[in-house]
């Protein structure tokens, strides 16, 4: 066998490596994805949690939030600036889920699903004449999710 010959078998088995390599990184970069992707949803389930357990943590807490949703025109000053940042907590939250979906989802029947669960929790949450109320005073500063929060409580 020539020199040569030997030069151009090197050449083939090293740019047949360079495929292996390139299909190997390809499947690694794919699955950081997925897990990047099941990490950003974690985080918001984990901050979904937290303001769950924000308001079932406090007697305190949980009668400003039955209270205010009654009528927020009950609460007096200190329990409405606790009412209402609870509930912008909830509100950053849904809307950083929206957006983390919404942007980052490629299946559709998962969107889809994503999408039904934030409504449930929408309307959940946002339904009773108090937090309406404050839904409607808020829904120009959350503008990604205005429609989706609208549409949970019938206005679209």
């Amino acid at each position: 066998m020539s020199l040569e010959a030997l030069a151009a078998i090197a050449q083939i088995v090293a740019a047949l490596a360079v495929v292996i390599t390139l299909f190997y990184l390809a499947l690694q970069i794919k699955q950081a994805n997925v897990q990047a992707e099941v990490e950003s949803h974690r985080h918001i389930w984990d901050l979904l949690n937290q303001w769950c357990d924000l308001i079932s943590s406090s007697t305190e807490t949980a009668k400003v939030v039955t209270k205010g949703r009654k009528s927020i025109g009950e609460l007096d000053e200190a329990e409405y600036l606790m009412f209402e940042h609870i509930h912008i907590r909830l509100l950053n939250t849904l809307e950083s889920w929206f957006l983390q979906f919404d942007k980052t989802a490629k299946d559709k029947a998962f969107k889809t699903q994503q999408m039904e669960n934030l409504k449930g929790i929408a309307q959940g949450y946002f339904s009773y004449p108090g937090t309406r109320e404050l839904w409607n005073g808020f829904r120009d500063h959350f503008p990604a999710i205005a429609h989706v929060v609208d549409s949970a409580l019938g206005d679209t």
